[in-house]
């Protein structure tokens, strides 16, 4: 039982030290302005229609 337990624990551990990897988040934003900068922003995102909130009935 106590060997289940050690397992269990190791592989929460591990999966908790290697799940984070920021090297893999580098590069993947676009450069927007802001600010005092020059360029365009992209507009937000229209609203849902009216009556489409997802619920039957």
């Amino acid at each position: 039982m106590k060997k289940i337990v050690m397992i269990i624990c190791t592989v929460f551990l591990n999966a908790g030290i290697f799940s984070c990897t920021p090297e893999t988040l580098v590069g993947t934003s676009t450069p927007v302005a802001c600010c005092d900068e020059e360029g365009n922003i992209p507009p937000p995102p229209p609203p849902p229609p009216p009556g489409d909130d997802g619920v039957d009935g």
